[in-house]
């Protein structure tokens, strides 16, 4: 029987933050990674960490405090855990200092990011920060390391995506992009991961590939006290002395708990295929207390015909559907050719779980990003770059009724709401929705456009691609407390179990409130599971 002070179950940032709080602080520490790559769902993301008050922000000229925020958070996302809310926003600053006093990890600021809902009380215009380039070095080829990112390749950061407007046809720079790849450095989710790795690697973390946790083990007393392993097909058990932090993330890779738990359609994870559910399965094991597991991450997605993970499966790729959403010269319909959505906010894709009242059935599935010859000849679309040749799989046509034809819609229907789209586009203003009101959805327009939001679709050939309900995790899984302790249905702590990410009960919801608040939640509820279990003599 191989011994440990602390198993923490999963590499993404709730896993490794976990971790290096834990061994930093004098713990022996074994992480255990389902999958032959690290990172999970966290090294394909953007990696931006939603920090109210958090020192970078500060130096940069950002005012901010812990009240503020608070404001923010209880107006944005109302009926949640009040003590949770409380207990992240005024962990998050100490957690960027830690990882950055404990690794090669520095922040900067994203201060072109703003809150979701900037407008409400206590909102701002900027309290994200993500790290500097990390060197890949000693940890090996980056294509075996970590899951590819399906939308961008991890050389720049996200301030330097929206100052050049990658999203909105801005000229890429080439040149940093060369230095960054010659230097053998990333960025985005994928550096966070790598920094995390240094960081873990120099505090004497033990790291595992392809060791799959299949049973918590528990004492005598009934306290969690270890894991068994399927390693490679070989069966093992770790002893775990002070207790086991579950972080292997959600459950948006198996068909079967999204048919049962998820309170909306969920087609398209954008994730890596590795997200199953064990966490959840492991915490019921031992009588864990579960809450939201209907609800998820939500996003609008994009699938590229033929691109798949590396994985034995080929499972399918999708993408973030970003300028489908919140450029000009586009909007989205249903199957009956009406819109149903503001495209661009933030939360745009909880409109695919309303149902129609008759049919018991998703009203607004399936959806198409309807858009023109001007979006396709200076915005991407689906993958492919502004100006580029279509490929055959691009639905187009050259008038609206054709187009509708091919999609199976009314075309009178689709005329009728492009003819009404448009008027309001012309105007800057729409009346039905209120796109591009925000300055969330400006920070993701086209900043050179009349209206960053707002553009007529009146320009042959029209374009038809199909959007669908996407998802970066699900929300569902152990209640836990301020410790990160996981509690079992009496409210009391299971004695020896932790959680965070994914693999938890989400502080926030229904929706999101700020990008990057995934990985915050995650990194701090790692980071405050580590530094409990690290104090457990």
């Amino acid at each position: 029987m191989v011994e440990t002070d602390v198993v923490v179950i999963g590499s993404g940032a709730a896993g490794l933050a976990a971790a290096l709080s834990a061994a930093s602080s004098g713990a022996e520490v074994m992480v255990l990674e389902a999958s032959s790559r690290w990172g999970g769902s966290t090294a394909v993301s953007g990696g931006q960490v939603w920090a109210p008050a958090n020192h970078r922000m500060i130096e940069a000229g950002c005012a901010d405090s812990a009240e503020e925020a608070l404001t923010y958070c209880r107006a944005a996302a109302p009926g949640r855990d009040d003590e949770l809310v409380e207990t992240f926003v005024r962990a998050v600053p100490a957690l960027v200092r830690f990882l950055e006093e404990h690794s090669p990890i520095r922040f900067f600021p994203v201060t072109a990011y703003p809150d979701t809902f900037v407008e409400l009380p206590g909102g701002k215009t900027a309290r994200h920060v993500e790290v500097n380039p990390q060197e890949v070095g000693e940890l090996g080829d980056l294509d075996e390391l970590l899951w590819p990112a399906p939308l961008f390749a991890p050389v720049l950061t996200n301030q330097e995506v929206l100052e050049h407007r990658l999203f909105s046809g801005g000229p890429p720079p080439l040149d940093l992009i060369a230095q960054r790849r010659s230097d053998g450095t990333v960025t985005l989710g994928a550096g966070l991961i790598v920094g995390l790795l240094h960081g873990c690697r120099k505090a004497g973390v033990h790291l595992t590939r392809n060791a799959r946790v299949i049973e918590l083990t528990r004492d005598e007393h009934g306290r969690v006290a270890g894991v068994r392993v399927d390693h490679g097909g070989s069966h093992r058990t770790v002893r775990a002395r002070r207790g086991v932090v579950l972080a292997c993330g959600g459950f948006e890779h198996d068909p079967t708990l999204r048919a049962q738990l998820l309170s909306g359609p969920l087609t398209h994870p954008v994730t890596p295929p590795i997200q199953h559910g064990d966490g959840l399965r492991l915490a019921g094991q031992v009588g864990a207390a579960l809450a939201y597991p209907g609800e998820y991450w939500s996003w609008p997605a994009c699938q590229v015909p033929g691109r798949t993970w590396p994985d034995a499966a080929a499972t399918p790729q999708p993408q973030l559907a970003l300028p489908e959403r919140s450029l000009p010269h586009v909007l989205w319909v249903n199957a009956s050719g009406r819109r149903f959505v503001n495209e661009s906010s933030h939360n745009c894709a909880t409109a695919f779980a309303e149902l129609d009242a008759n049919t018991h059935r998703p009203r607004n599935l399936p959806a198409w990003a309807i858009g023109d010859a001007r979006f396709r000849a200076k915005y991407p679309v689906a993958g492919i770059a502004a100006g580029a040749p279509a490929p055959d799989w691009l639905v187009r046509a050259d008038s609206l009724a054709e187009l509708a034809e091919l999609i199976d819609i009314d075309p009178a229907a689709l005329e009728q709401t492009v003819t009404r789209f448009n008027t309001m586009a012309e105007a800057g203003r729409d009346d039905d929705f209120h796109r591009g009101q925000t300055r969330y959805e400006h920070a993701f327009g086209d900043p050179t456009a009349a209206h960053p939001n707002l553009g007529p679709v009146c320009e042959p050939p029209f374009f038809a691609v199909p959007v669908y309900p996407g998802a970066v995790g699900t929300k569902g899984g152990p209640r836990t407390d301020r410790r990160a302790r996981a509690l079992a249905w009496t409210g009391r702590p299971i004695p020896g179990l932790y959680a965070a990410g994914n693999a938890a009960a989400a502080v926030f919801g229904p929706g999101t409130i700020a990008g990057g608040l995934t990985i915050a939640c995650a990194l701090t509820w790692g980071w405050i599971a580590g530094r409990d279990l690290a104090a457990a003599h």
